[in-house]
């Protein structure tokens, strides 16, 4: 496990984030653990990451879900 500083995540974010790749990378503000970089993996859905973790999207998407469509010909006969 790595544990390092914010300002030193934020000068070198590149090679941090290969890191978390091969072990658990704990970032800390004034030495207190604030988070950790996790690797999005190939087979991860970031729309289910994003619906996961963050309620306003969430609730956007399922307002937008519940909103009239329309057909293709209807939107292009409108165009």
């Amino acid at each position: 496990m790595k544990v390092i500083p914010l300002s030193e995540a934020k000068a070198h974010l590149s090679r941090y984030a290969k890191l978390c790749h091969e072990q658990p990378v704990v970032v800390t503000v004034n030495g207190v653990p604030a988070f950790q970089l996790v690797p999005l993996e190939e087979e991860d859905d970031l729309i289910d990451r994003l619906l996961e973790h963050n309620p306003k999207f969430r609730r956007l998407m399922q307002t937008r879900l519940r909103e009239r469509t329309i057909s293709v010909k209807e939107a292009a006969r409108r165009l």
